[in-house]
């Protein structure tokens, strides 16, 4: 028998509603894996999340990620206006999130004080390390820890940090700054059921077969009053609404679901937690404006500083009138 690492279920995995068509024919316009992708969709309107047609071997899995870029190298070393803005978020982490205050110039704090008032700046600033309030000597896994950017930062914070990743080329940069990291999903990793103070992951939920079971290991994993947050595109923002096929959330075959803000909280609640919080940044600029290249035929890439201003103040709005309807979600639970 065939061994499929991800089968689309019959039923909702969130809500158990039945299952729809909902998108056919899409293609992979990031990354040019080849073929023709159907997802189906929820039924129940409160839940809508997508799910990927198909059904993939491990091996088929692997391969869609053969172009896959995660390997950027971490910005350590900063100078000029990049050390200023480094400055101000540290800022706006020790104001915000109760973190020691800086060692730095009174400017920084002066532009902190300005700019952490802005949703767009202050986003920024928190995403970096995913919202999350000191923790002394705190126990954290990123899952997907990427070029472990966020990694060293938390680790740098105060924090005692591990990660979870497939990529191995990822895994050996983490090793080489001296983190301790493993290879593979979290649940096969070793960690002790509530042993754990944070799990994070950022763009991660999506890629996984079956998010629900990953959901209930974390509570699992974590201590009482351990937090996981989830950052992921919405399948029920402006973005997937107006783009349809062509939205970048999609990024077929590699996202496996397509979550919403209620498939997500219905799993939160299923796993056991409390105290969940489900809230949109006003960072899905670079969804919707890859979204427009999708539209267009156009490469998928970043452009200029004044295109990237200008989608950034368009999901800025997107977020101020409709926070739920933003393109990119968070899921913020504690157990």
């Amino acid at each position: 028998m065939t061994d499929y690492i991800y089968s689309r279920p019959d039923r909702c995995g969130a809500c158990d509603a039945e299952l729809g068509p909902w998108l056919t024919r899409v293609v992979d316009r990031v990354y040019g894996v080849g073929g023709e992708w159907d997802l189906s969709r929820c039924r129940n309107a409160d839940c809508a999340a997508g799910y990927l047609d198909a059904r993939l071997t491990g091996e088929q899995l692997g391969s869609f990620y053969a172009t896959y870029g995660t390997h950027a190298e971490p910005a350590i070393e900063a100078r000029g206006a990049t050390l200023l803005f480094r400055q101000v978020v540290e800022w706006i982490w020790h104001r915000q999130l109760g973190y020691p205050r800086p060692e730095t110039p009174r400017r920084a704090a002066f532009l902190a004080s300005l700019l952490g008032v802005i949703p767009f700046v202050r986003d920024m600033a928190l995403y970096r390390i995913f919202w999350l309030p000191r923790v002394t000597k705190g126990k954290l896994v990123e899952i997907g820890f990427g070029n472990a950017h966020s990694l060293l930062q938390l680790r740098d914070l105060g924090w005692d940090v591990q990660g979870v990743e497939f990529d191995t080329v990822c895994i050996e940069t983490a090793r080489s700054f001296g983190l301790h990291v493993g290879e593979g999903d979290f649940l096969s990793q070793p960690y002790a059921d509530g042993s754990l103070d944070a799990v994070v992951g950022s763009h991660v939920i999506e890629h996984v077969p079956d998010p629900g079971e990953l959901i209930a290991a974390i509570h699992r994993k974590l201590a009482d009053g351990g937090r996981m947050v989830l950052v992921t595109p919405n399948g029920k923002s402006v973005g997937s609404r107006t783009f349809g096929s062509d939205w970048r959330g999609l990024e077929v075959p590699r996202h496996l679901t397509i979550q919403t803000p209620g498939s997500l909280l219905r799993h939160a609640r299923k796993a056991g937690f409390r105290n969940i919080r489900l809230f949109g940044t006003t960072l899905g600029g670079g969804i919707i404006q890859q979204s427009v290249q999708i539209r267009r035929g156009k490469p998928v890439g970043n452009t200029g500083r004044a295109a990237q201003l200008f989608w950034a103040v368009v999901a800025s709005t997107i977020h101020l009138v409709r926070p739920k309807a933003a393109d990119e979600i968070v899921l913020f639970c504690e157990k």
